[in-house]
């Protein structure tokens, strides 16, 4: 039966996590160290050959032996402990397990002692420099890892109506209403940046922050943090294209629709409409989510990485993958895509040290696993999804993982 597989993966993958400790390696560490900032950072034609040259030299090397060669360290990670968090919290719910419980706890702690300071509210971010459109020195409040720990702290008060987590979410909420910018704010539409240094108008980002700001709303009765909620779908909504997919970047000519930034839109809306019982969302959710169930697999389970290329497989949307279809299966079906597709991971993408690859790439008609395990990137996301698999409750129309309204 899935869930208990999912169990027992949940279990085998929790013994690694426990072994490494927090810290890990993460996609991003090399190219957010100080020296590479400094020899690379540069945004003028010969810093972008550099780094051009650097990226196809480091996927041609071992990415572990990489990161040693250059003294890159494991760190810790705010958003992969907001996704351990909840992962624990979840498994604790579901099987009463005090040990989940007591590593949820203790998480938290670290996450309420480390957020970043100098922004309103309460914040958290990369603990590397970001190099996007914009220079984001590490520390950065962002509001995905934001959202994504608010997450975990919403599950903690909801089972436990502690006084302390429910401060914690108002400085959360204070950070995405006061500390961002609006890039589009008018009566209908409403565009959260991705952090306070920049006018980003980016889909799955701005939806982190209506999804928490809908689940605060309804939890705590805030009615202006749900009707900010519903302004941000209204703008991501706007955007939709005809086929029912999203490019990452909104108010712009097309970009790329990829798999994970679309399960995050959709899971998002998913949790608006359950919050708010929006109906006008829902047409347009159904819309995204066929095309997605049937442009983003293959017919082995695999999740693509674009509509129109298989590879690179990442572990990314491997996690995704489950979360989505076992959230959106509670009101639009297609439950039935969740077994290939988990199948597919624990058959090409667990790896014999109990941890899950990077991801696949093809090459030379070969198929070769990136042996890497990003703690924040992948473990921790997979955590997530296959705790929230195995707290899957009754016959799947309900799922325990999601909280109260999401």
């Amino acid at each position: 039966m899935l869930r208990n597989d999912a169990d027992r993966a949940f279990d085998a993958l929790d013994n690694w996590i426990t072994d490494n400790g927090w810290a890990g390696y993460d996609p991003y560490d090399v190219k957010g160290q100080d020296w590479y900032v400094r020899m690379f950072g540069w945004q003028n034609w010969p810093s972008r050959k550099l780094r051009s040259a650097l990226a196809l030299i480091e996927r041609r090397l071992p990415p572990a032996g990489l990161r040693r060669v250059l003294r890159v360290p494991k760190a810790i990670n705010a958003k992969g402990m907001g996704l351990l968090a909840n992962a624990y919290l979840i498994h604790s719910e579901a099987s009463s397990d005090g040990t989940s419980r007591a590593k949820a706890d203790a998480i938290l702690g670290w996450l309420a002692e480390n957020p970043s300071e100098g922004y309103p509210g309460i914040c958290w971010g990369y603990p590397f420099h970001w190099q996007s459109r914009v220079f984001l020195p590490r520390g950065t409040p962002s509001v995905v890892v934001t959202a994504t720990v608010g997450d975990a702290w919403l599950r903690h008060y909801e089972t436990t109506n502690s006084g302390r987590s429910l401060e914690i979410l108002e400085g959360i909420a204070e950070f995405i209403t006061r500390g961002l910018n609006r890039p589009v704010d008018d009566e209908d539409r409403l565009c959260f940046s991705y952090t306070p240094l920049d006018d980003f108008k980016v889909h799955n980002a701005n939806l982190f922050a209506a999804a928490f700001l809908a689940k605060f709303g309804r939890i705590t009765g805030n009615e202006d943090c749900l009707q900010l909620a519903l302004r941000s779908v209204g703008y991501a909504l706007d955007e939709q294209n005809d086929d029912g997919s999203f490019y990452y970047w909104g108010s712009e000519p097309p970009t790329v629709v990829d798999h994970y930034h679309t399960g995050f839109v959709l899971r998002h809306l998913h949790t608006v409409l359950r919050c708010t019982d929006a109906q006008h969302i829902a047409k347009p959710l159904q819309r995204a989510y066929d095309f997605y169930l049937d442009r983003l697999f293959d017919p082995d389970g695999a999740p693509r990485f674009t509509p129109n290329a298989r590879f690179p497989i990442d572990v990314h949307s491997c996690a995704e993958a489950l979360l989505c279809i076992n959230q959106l299966a509670q009101s639009f079906g297609g439950r039935q895509a969740l077994e290939p597709t988990f199948r597919f991971i624990q058959e090409n993408m667990l790896s014999d040290g109990g941890w899950y690859y990077a991801g696949l790439r093809s090459r030379a008609g070969k198929v070769h696993p990136v042996r890497i395990p990003y703690l924040r990137w992948g473990q921790a996301w997979m955590l997530l999804a296959l705790a929230s698999i195995a707290a899957t409750t009754g016959s799947g129309t309900e799922s325990a993982s999601e909280g109260t309204c999401a």
